[in-house]
């Protein structure tokens, strides 16, 4: 599979941000809607890269002997959080291996600057440490892990004070990601694992609840990266409610989802949107 980044401007034009010709995907654009950053190479192993919105200017942030990925912005867009190999033990995984049937097997949190700078390894072990997001405070990163078994919810504090701590919502869960006012976790519920065969839907958990709730508007298909809009009256998601993986905004009042459509898109994952509406994605080429 092939898969590059792209960005949606307030002017209705789309850009490709990645170069083409290998895999790139996992967008996350800055709160600030300046610059996007996502995971990917065109051979090797995954890097975590930074650019400008139309791809003209592009920079690795992390090791070309690692693999990286799941990059995702602080809040006030001072710092990132990512997953990297580089000290799983493991050789890494390489972007010719990556695949819905193929996730990396090892990994840990890691968090840095947003220009490359200050890295701290905040998790340790030879465990897969995946999919970090920050608190809105700047405080917590919350992941998931396979610590204890499936991937379930863990939090470590970002200055890595402290040792990583299971989260009271103990079912698996993939994806989580905080809302606007740090209130509640979104997450992927994985039903009876991370099987491509059972339905994923989005739900939603209090930090401090062991119970959580499905939402009742994320009726069909299969759901995926739950993104809390700096609006904070949706999600952004990405669904095949409609047959194919494409883009949707999810209410959280309940009522019926809508479709994002790019120009000249037709499937597409991995939807972020910043603070001045510039919203980046990716898209899968079979």
């Amino acid at each position: 599979m092939k898969s590059d980044i792209y960005t949606w401007l307030r002017d209705g034009t789309v850009h490709q941000v990645s170069p083409g010709g290998g895999f790139h995907y996992q967008a996350c654009i800055s709160p600030d809607g300046l610059a996007v950053l996502y995971a990917g190479n065109a051979s090797g192993p995954p890097q975590i890269w930074s650019s400008n919105l139309d791809g003209s200017e592009r920079v690795a942030l992390s090791s070309p002997d690692s693999g990286a990925r799941h990059g995702v912005y602080s809040w006030d867009g001072r710092l990132i959080a990512y997953t990297s190999d580089q000290a799983s033990g493991h050789p890494p995984q390489l972007v010719e291996d990556i695949g819905p049937e193929n996730l990396p097997t090892h990994g840990n949190i890691y968090v840095m600057d947003k220009d490359g700078g200050g890295v701290t390894q905040l998790t340790k072990g030879r465990f897969t440490d995946q999919r970090p997001c920050f608190s809105p405070d700047g405080s917590t990163i919350v992941f998931v892990s396979d610590r204890s078994g499936g991937f379930t919810l863990w939090s470590v504090p970002v200055d890595g004070s402290a040792s990583p701590e299971p989260l009271p919502f103990r079912s698996q869960a993939y994806r989580p990601w905080f809302s606007v006012d740090g209130e509640w976790l979104y997450f992927i519920g994985l039903g009876r694992g991370h099987d491509y065969e059972d339905r994923h839907q989005i739900h939603k958990v209090r930090t401090v609840e062991t119970e959580a709730e499905p939402f009742v508007n994320d009726d069909k298909g299969r759901s995926h990266g739950p993104f809390a809009d700096p609006g904070g009256e949706v999600l952004l998601m990405h669904s095949t409610r409609d047959g194919d993986w494409r883009l949707w905004k999810l209410p959280l009042d309940g009522s019926a989802p809508r479709k994002l459509q790019p120009p000249g898109i037709e499937q597409a994952t991995h939807a972020t949107r910043a603070r001045n509406g510039v919203i980046s994605f990716d898209v899968v080429h079979h």
